[in-house]
């Protein structure tokens, strides 16, 4: 599995090799595997805005409360769930996603993390996410099934870095030892 974590000296920590279609980074700005639903965060109000991007359409689907001062986002690759990386409360909140419902979307879990998350990514079959923890040095790992902080992880190799902001998985990222 690659992970790559960008820390503010610019410098990356690389595990791996590969790539894969989908969500690589993290981002204010998400897609679903099948680029139908967008995810943005608005940090000034914390919330989060859904969208309808299929086909040629570009449809708002609603504005959905989260936690203070949301930075990043990332959906599963099926799109029914959301995870925001809340810098200020030092948390994440999972959503769950149905774009048939209104609201669209509604928060199932707030899990604590490490100080000032950031960055926040998911392995390519939605098992896990990864979330920069840019004040704590370190990277949060969730199990998605439980919605739960399965570790933190301090050291990959060489230190995380100072102050990890941004993160990336590879299409074979989906290992259970990372």
């Amino acid at each position: 599995a690659l992970l790559l974590i960008f820390s503010s000296s610019r410098q990356a920590v690389a595990q791996g090799a590969g790539s894969f279609v989908g969500t690589t980074h993290s981002s204010p700005i998400t897609l679903n595997a099948d680029d139908t639903l967008m995810a943005v965060v608005n940090p000034d109000v914390n919330t989060v805005t859904f969208f309808d991007v299929g086909g040629d359409k570009n449809v708002s689907l609603g504005e959905i409360a989260v936690g203070k001062e949301p930075n990043g986002v990332v959906l599963s690759p099926n799109g029914k769930f959301a995870y925001v990386a809340n810098t200020v409360d030092g948390t994440v909140s999972v959503l769950q996603v149905d774009v048939s419902k209104q609201p669209v979307a509604a928060v199932i879990a707030t899990l604590a993390v490490g100080i000032e998350p950031y960055g926040i990514a998911i392995t390519p079959n939605g098992s896990k996410i990864y979330v920069t923890n840019s004040r704590s040095n370190s990277v949060s790992v969730i199990d998605a099934a439980k919605n739960t902080v399965a570790k933190t992880i301090t050291n990959i190799g060489p230190a995380v870095g100072a102050e990890p902001r941004g993160i990336a998985i590879t299409n074979n990222g989906n290992a259970e030892d990372t």
